[in-house]
């Protein structure tokens, strides 16, 4: 009996790999219960450049990771909902040839529903197997990969990480939602690990509870996938909800390269920008080279209950908008067109710089902190040595500039160019009388544009 049903499955299986495309898509049910991961691995692996998944009646359900082979695009309307079946404990897409390597790949659009409340994801070490082969609790897991494009889709409630890559190389990751649950407390959004070069990453929403995008060059045993320099990076737009960073950079010895982040929105419990080496062991001093970091609106997160209910609000008071941990080395550091309304009483600094860290040239540029709580505000707490400091345009406005905390810390500035301009809102009130008063009594000063 157990030899006519394997003979069984045998045959099945050699039938479905028969089958044109037509009767392929006939195999995919969508109903949400049957399980569709042959049918649509067997599109992958039809040789297709263009593999399309119809709109299901309900959903498709997956069990094991779907392969994407080189020179292939998945397409999926904006609504397709592919669900990772209950207890699968597995990626839901990976490249079918890591080591290798592949090219050419792009994931376009649906909603990729990680099912982390009917997984049992079971932690432990990896004791050197193949990330592929062990799930570390990502959605997509895409390694040593060139000319990768992840565009148009929603990542839903994954183990850990939403869009995972290692050592890909001139890729985009365009317009993706996060929608997560708060299950995890680390749930990264897009995960750049060690060689990745050349990429893009734009236009990401959402919410992930961890960070938004992290670029770790460098990473705890359980999670490293790829080891390399991580160099020659673009992110812009960045929209969050909750989560504890946008961006966040870890090395530990690994350097940090020619990276630009702009145009960053929201507000975030623990820093907006962070930079560290997260209490690994050092394998020598990180490396960070020409970050450019620009068109920041943001502040701390106002949402009480949401702090309380993650543990989470005495945060608010340890963490920088823009912190700096120690014992890290940079070349250029530039921050530009800042602008920081806080609302939360005792929050952080705006730049926090921890000892035992070295900044070669630390650029301040076009910086606006509005404090809107009846408590001083810091502006730049530095514990580090900076040799040299160029600030150009940063205003700080406190309700009484006489309460106001610019620049604090036991760190050296070797060599500093501008000022801090500070003033409070009784000053700034009078200014603008003043000058009304002027307009009102001298209307030729008045400026035709």
């Amino acid at each position: 009996m157990k030899r006519i049903l394997f003979f069984s499955v045998i045959v099945s299986i050699f039938c479905v790999g028969l089958l044109s495309a037509e009767e392929v898509i006939a195999q995919l049910i969508g109903d949400g219960v049957a399980d569709d991961t042959q049918a649509i691995q067997v599109m992958l692996d039809s040789g297709e450049k263009l593999v399309y998944l119809p709109p299901p009646a309900k959903h498709y359900v997956i069990s094991k990771p779907l392969r994407i082979h080189s020179n292939q695009t998945l397409k999926l309307d904006a609504a397709t909902v592919v669900r990772l079946a209950d207890g699968s404990n597995n990626y839901m897409l990976v490249n079918a040839e890591p080591d290798q390597g592949n090219k050419n790949i792009v994931i376009s659009g649906g909603i990729w529903n990680g099912n982390n409340v009917n997984i049992d994801h079971a932690k432990g070490k990896r004791n050197g197997t193949h990330p592929h082969n062990f799930f570390i609790g990502s959605v997509f897991l895409i390694m040593n990969t060139e000319n990768l494009r992840i565009e148009k889709l929603t990542v839903k409630d994954p183990e850990k990480f939403g869009i995972h890559l290692g050592k890909c190389r001139k890729f985009t990751v365009d317009g993706i939602t996060f929608d997560y649950n708060a299950r995890e407390h680390n749930m990264d959004g897009v995960h750049l690990q060690g060689g990745c070069r050349e990429g893009t990453v734009t236009n990401i929403k959402g919410n992930t509870y961890d960070d938004m995008i992290a670029l770790n060059a460098d990473d705890g045993e359980y999670w490293e996938v790829t080891q390399g320099a991580i160099t020659d990076i673009r992110i812009d737009g960045v929209w969050a909800t909750n989560c504890f960073r946008a961006v966040r950079f870890l090395s530990t010895g690994t350097p940090i390269k020619r990276i630009s982040i702009s145009n960053i929105f929201g507000s975030y419990f623990r820093n907006t920008i962070a930079f560290t080496h997260w209490r690994l062991d050092l394998k020598e001093r990180p490396r960070f080279e020409d970050i450019a970091i620009s068109n920041i609106f943001t502040a701390k997160i106002t949402d009480k209950e949401f702090l309380e209910n993650l543990g989470k609000e005495g945060e608010r008071r340890r963490f920088a908008i823009i912190g700096i941990e120690g014992q890290l080395s940079f070349s250029n550091l530039t921050i530009s067109n800042l602008f920081r309304t806080e609302w939360m009483p005792d929050a952080a600094p705006t730049i926090r710089i921890q000892q035992g860290t070295i900044i070669e040239t630390l650029c301040l540029r076009n910086i606006q902190q509005i404090n809107m709580t009846d408590n001083p505000l810091t502006f730049l707490h530095n514990d580090a040595s900076i040799l040299r400091l160029t600030v150009d345009g940063v205003v700080i406005r406190e309700k009484d500039a006489e309460k106001s905390i610019t620049t604090k810390g036991i760190g050296r500035v070797l060599n500093r160019n501008g000022d801090i301009v500070t003033y409070g809102e009784k000053e700034l009130q009078e200014e603008i009388n003043h000058a009304d008063e002027e307009l009102r009594t001298n209307p030729q000063k008045q400026l035709t544009l």
